[in-house]
């Protein structure tokens, strides 16, 4: 049997200076180390998307995603899942 264990996840907040209205941001850990910055669009231009979270930034197995959620909470469940993932196939290969 595997259990799979998710990292734990803390938001801090922070404004971002974007240059426009999409200031609210997060710095995003995972078991201590900073892992996404994510951002609260806010700015009329985004149309539907005004109000959601945008991962403007991921590192280490984030980097290069992009990605809109509905809410903050949505975004660090996706977050606990895809670093588990992570996690734990990092796990089996150094087991080898």
């Amino acid at each position: 049997m595997t259990i799979m264990m998710s990292p734990k996840i803390m938001t801090i907040p922070i404004r971002v200076d974007t240059g426009s209205a999409d200031e609210e941001g997060r710095l995003v850990l995972a078991g201590g180390r900073l892992v996404a910055v994510l951002l609260r669009l806010a700015d009329e231009i985004h149309g539907d998307d005004c109000g959601t979270w945008f991962l403007e930034v991921g590192f280490g197995d984030l980097a290069g995603e992009n990605r809109l959620f509905p809410t903050l909470e949505c975004a660090s469940q996706w977050l606990r899942q895809r670093l588990g993932a992570s996690h734990q196939s990092k796990m089996r290969c150094t087991s080898l």
